[in-house]
């Protein structure tokens, strides 16, 4: 269950689904509420669909509609036990960082945090487009996870999470 992928196998296996897998284990772990696209359920992670991972199978409405629609296309969102979000999380495998930028930016209002999860290599290019002054407003909030680092904090967690049992 809690197999970590090292990077000496194959990297067609390190695919975007296999990192929103890894965000949503965590987030089980840590007993939120997980919640994957519905396009990215029948996705794998390592040997499971997405829909299996996640404990949710659709959204909660927590919002209007009109946010709610832009909240569905985020790449993993946990939520707390009062069944609001409390991260939302985009995963840019291959991406526009700004698409994600603008998604955060729509849910702004939300007391929540947003993660930037990609390559290390990608980390200069999300620095320079957070400086952009639209995203003002959100900047602080909002923070960049390199592959390395999120693969290694599901380690952690599973570690963590084996000791309790």
């Amino acid at each position: 269950m809690w197999e970590v992928l090292d990077n000496k196998k194959s990297v067609d296996v390190f695919t975007h689904s296999y990192y929103q897998g890894v965000i949503a284990e965590i987030g089980n772990i840590r007993n939120k509420d997980t919640y994957v696209p519905p396009q990215d359920k029948n996705k794998l992670f390592l040997e499971r669909k997405l829909s299996e991972v996640t404990t949710l199978d659709r959204i909660y409405e927590f919002t209007y509609p009109d946010i709610l629609k832009r909240a569905k296309t985020v790449d993993v969102i946990w939520f707390n036990e009062r069944k609001m979000p409390c991260a939302f999380y985009e995963v840019e495998h291959s991406t526009d960082i700004k698409n994600s930028l603008n998604k955060f930016f729509e849910l702004q209002d939300f007391r929540a945090r947003f993660v930037i999860v990609a390559d290390e290599e990608r980390h200069r290019q999300f620095d320079d487009v957070i400086r952009a002054s639209i995203y003002n407003p959100i900047r602080s909030y909002v923070d960049f996870v390199n592959y390395d680092s999120l693969v290694n904090q599901y380690a952690n967690e599973g570690k963590k999470y084996e000791r309790v049992i």
